[in-house]
């Protein structure tokens, strides 16, 4: 590999990054395959920078990727809008590519967990993750006022 991750918790260093690859793409099997990759992220990463409830923003880590000359690009993984992507600048593409490939192509076994959160797009309660390497996956409408208490949660 050309670059070594490392991650970090300091969310200042994503100031200026916008989106440069997607990690999955939209097909028959999307849900299972997000719920896979955050649990495959957490064995490789740990715990993310941070965690919220809305489901277009449910996580992000922040990876610095170094060569081998010592540069260091900073990249962020993380679940937004459009689902799991890499983030960072654009000087930092190939970098964000090999990660890609790092956590796609990585044997690494999904860790167990549960998340819970809120699409508020289609008033939808979210409740995913994986117990003993099995995959469960779930969304509901919400009432009315299930969304109005999700929302002031969230916000």
């Amino acid at each position: 590999m050309k670059y070594h991750f490392e991650t970090s918790n300091n969310l200042q260093l994503m100031a200026g990054t916008g989106k440069l690859i997607d990690l999955i793409e939209l097909n028959p099997q999307y849900s299972k395959n997000c719920t896979e990759l955050y649990g495959k992220l957490l064995t490789i990463f740990g715990q993310p920078a941070y965690t919220t409830k809305s489901v277009e923003n449910a996580y992000c880590y922040v990876i610095i990727a170094k060569d081998e000359n010592g540069s260091c690009h900073t990249l962020s993984v993380y679940e937004g809008s459009s689902g799991p992507a890499i983030g960072g600048p654009k000087s930092a593409y190939d970098a964000a590519q090999e990660l890609k490939n790092y956590i796609v192509n990585s044997d690494a076994t999904p860790a167990d967990y549960e998340y819970e959160g809120y699409y508020f797009d289609t008033s939808s309660k979210i409740r995913r993750g994986i117990i003993g390497g099995e995959v469960f996956y779930s969304e509901v409408e919400m009432s009315a006022e299930e969304f109005e208490q999700a929302y002031k949660e969230v916000y």
